[in-house]
C-alpha cells in the first residue's frame, strides 16, 4: 500500500498518475516504473520554467517544469516549500512548480502563466493541487520578509500573507495568485512537513527546517500516460 499522498482533484484528470511523497516513500509508489526517465535538473529557487520534450533530457537550473510527453516523471524535490502540481483538464499536459519563498517571490507562478499565455493555452482549462509544506504555524521569518512579501504582493490581503506576526503562509499566496491567472480548480493539502506526525508519532514528511537536509526530499511528481 502506497504512503503518498493523492489529491482528489488531480485524480479526476484522465490519463495522469500522480502523488506527494512522504519521509517513507520519497517517491510515490505508482510511479517508481518511470523513475529513471525523469529530467535531470538542479533547483535553485528560482523563477525559470523549462519544457520537457524528451527521456531523461538535461535541463539545467529551474524550478518549473511542463511536458505533453507521455511516460517522463515531471516532479520537484522539496522539504518545507510547497510543491505545485497542475494538469490540464484532459490530461494532455502537465506541470510541477517548486515554491520555495525565494522562487514564490520572484513570481514563479507568474511565470507559469506567462509560458500558458506563449503556447496558447488556456488558464481555466487547468487544475492545481498546492501539496504538503511548511505551514504558517511553524514557519516563523525575519519581519522585514514579511513586509517585503506584501509590497511584493499588494494585491494580496496582508492577512493572507501574514496571518499572524512574522509568519508566511507560502501556500495561501500561491493559491491566490493560481486564482489569479484564473486557473480553473485548485486544491489545498494541509500537511505541515514540519509538525505533522504519523499515528505513532514518527515525523510524516522530510524538512529542511527541522534537519533533514541532503539530497533526500519529499517529491510531488506527476506523469502523463
Amino acid at each position: 500500500m502506497s504512503n503518498a499522498i493523492i489529491s482528489s482533484l488531480l485524480a479526476t484528470v484522465p490519463g495522469i498518475a500522480h502523488g506527494f511523497g512522504t519521509a517513507t516513500e520519497l517517491i510515490p509508489r505508482p510511479l517508481h516504473s518511470n523513475w529513471s526517465a525523469r529530467p535531470e535538473k538542479t533547483q535553485v529557487h528560482s523563477a525559470k520554467i523549462r519544457r520537457i520534450t524528451r527521456f531523461r533530457e538535461s535541463c539545467g537550473s529551474a524550478d518549473g517544469f511542463i511536458s505533453s510527453m507521455a511516460g517522463i516523471p515531471i516532479y520537484v524535490a522539496h522539504a518545507d516549500c510547497i510543491p505545485i502540481l497542475l494538469a490540464r483538464r484532459d490530461g494532455g499536459m502537465v506541470a510541477a512548480l517548486h515554491g520555495g519563498w525565494r522562487s514564490i517571490f520572484a513570481g514563479i507562478v507568474q511565470s507559469f502563466g506567462s509560458r500558458l499565455e506563449s503556447t496558447g493555452e488556456t488558464p481555466s482549462q487547468w487544475v492545481a493541487a498546492i501539496g504538503p509544506g511548511i505551514s504558517p504555524c511553524c514557519y516563523e521569518v525575519a519581519e522585514d520578509l514579511c513586509a517585503h512579501f506584501e509590497e511584493q504582493f499588494p494585491h494580496i490581503p496582508a492577512t493572507v500573507i501574514q496571518p499572524a506576526f512574522r509568519r508566511l503562509d507560502l501556500a495561501s499566496i500561491v493559491n491566490w495568485e493560481l486564482q489569479r491567472l484564473g486557473i480553473g480548480t485548485t486544491q489545498g493539502i494541509a500537511n505541515c512537513t514540519y509538525c505533522n506526525r504519523n499515528d505513532d508519532l514518527t515525523y510524516r514528511f522530510r524538512s529542511y527546517r527541522r534537519g533533514d537536509r541532503g539530497s533526500n526530499q519529499n517529491s510531488g511528481l506527476m506523469i502523463t500516460g
